[in-house]
């Protein structure tokens, strides 16, 4: 049989624990909560629009192999410095 001194410092243990587990479940909330704000921020910004580029553009001073006329154009940009 346990003293009422024992089960006083055992329930103050578990206060202290019940404290701690508290405000890990808020942060773990917060967390959350932001990485939800941060999705839908960027989900719902408006992107960028870039429209087609002109092949003159895309030709001057560079090789073009293949069909002109593909519905397809890779771009390869690179820098050899």
């Amino acid at each position: 049989m346990t003293s009422k001194k024992d089960r006083r410092n055992n329930n103050s243990n578990k206060s202290g624990e019940k404290s701690q587990t508290n405000w890990m479940m808020w942060g773990g909330a917060a967390v959350v909560v932001v990485a939800i704000v941060i999705v839908a921020f960027v989900a719902l910004s408006p992107a960028e629009e870039t429209g087609p580029v002109e092949e003159s553009v895309l030709v001057t001073g560079g090789s073009l192999i293949g069909d002109p006329n593909a519905p397809v154009t890779l771009v390869e940009f690179g820098d050899f410095q």
